[in-house]
């Protein structure tokens, strides 16, 4: 199949460390695979992630301007390319693709994601949170769900061995306090503290502004004990998530979480929002600690019941490690596959 793929910037990301994935895996099926990026906000080093066979195009566009010459350029690259599908990681492009529109799917890779340009677009959901959130809001869309996936072999795993010293948290995310919640973590380490706890520490890996989650954490008396490690690539993150004893992932709302299956396949204990999208990537939450959503004390709980029962913790890591291959990147590719050719038959 010739493949096109839509994206509007390229920087570390989920979707974009998804997009890697699967572009990689069909252009090694003998797919014709293009990846278009529309923006000039481009990390190079990680559109050298794609094998030599996945041809890469930039628009070059600025963020901002107006979209009309650039409607009219990636249609006409369209119209010259002729693609079996047009796979979009934006619901912008809905409105944006409109030759060979009946081609065109896209993927939803969140929680909340504008319908306005995509309700009568074929959709994939990331996970079934996903799904329902799209139902709940275009009862008639014409959506299914293929599971996101990474590459599970390359996670260095975690020794089962007790906790040494502090006991070790980390959140993989951009800093993005609002959705991912490093505020709540903070704040449930104050609560600690406040309860004579001062032997757990959290590291976050991920880019963004910390100033305010440092000013925060001075508040809470925990500022010796909150790490900011920066925005590190993916081959750091697998090299070094078994450094810690769990992966705490606090969430306001999350479509699923790439670093969740990471730190399972890790093999760390995990601690995650009753109910989110990352709690149904631990099997709806038997594979995990959870906490009542935006609730700081029963995050500290649910912490404490790690930290103070590690061997029940480390028993469910260990069901994880087999769990986590369903999300092997080799079976979403796949699922794409299948799914495209699903709708190719429609035609």
């Amino acid at each position: 199949m010739k493949i096109l793929h839509l994206i509007y910037s390229f920087f570390i990301g989920g979707a974009e460390s998804l997009l890697i994935d699967i572009a990689n895996g069909q252009a090694r099926l003998g797919h014709d695979v293009t990846v278009m990026i529309v923006n000039d906000g481009i990390d190079e080093a990680l559109v050298a992630k794609f094998v030599p066979d996945v041809k890469v195009e930039r628009m070059n566009r600025r963020q901002g301007d107006k979209p009309l010459l650039m409607m009219a350029r990636l249609n006409w690259f369209i119209f010259k390319m002729k693609p079996d599908i047009i796979h979009a990681h934006h619901h912008k492009f809905c409105r944006l693709v409109q030759v060979r529109k009946s081609h065109l799917l896209l993927t939803v890779h969140d929680i909340n994601t504008a319908m306005i340009y995509a309700a009568r677009s074929n959709m994939v959901a990331i996970t079934e949170a996903v799904k329902t959130d799209v139902l709940q809001r275009v009862p008639t869309a014409r959506i299914t769900t293929i599971l996101n996936g990474i590459d599970t072999t390359a996670v260095v795993r975690r020794a089962p061995v007790d906790s040494q010293g502090n006991f070790r948290l980390v959140q993989v995310a951009n800093l993005l306090p609002h959705k991912k919640g490093q505020d709540l973590a903070i704040r449930a380490l104050g609560e600690l503290h406040r309860r004579g706890v001062d032997d757990v520490d959290i590291t976050f890996i991920g880019g963004g502004d910390a100033s305010e989650l440092k000013r925060m954490a001075q508040e809470e008396g925990v500022a010796e004990r909150v790490h900011f490690a920066g925005l590190r690539d993916r081959r750091y993150v697998y090299q070094h998530l078994a450094d810690f004893d769990a992966m705490c992932h606090p969430s306001r709302y999350e479509g699923f979480g790439l670093t969740v299956a990471e730190g399972m396949a890790a093999g760390l204990p995990l601690i995650l929002t009753r109910h989110d999208g990352p709690w149904e990537v631990a099997d709806n939450g038997r594979l995990c600690t959870d906490f009542e959503k935006d609730n700081v004390v029963s995050l500290a709980e649910a912490i404490l019941k790690v930290k103070d029962n590690y061997v029940d913790a480390q028993r469910l890591a260990k069901e994880g490690l087999d769990y986590v291959k369903r999300y092997d990147i080799s079976r979403t590719v796949n699922y794409y596959e299948n799914f495209y050719r699903s709708l190719l038959a429609d035609k």
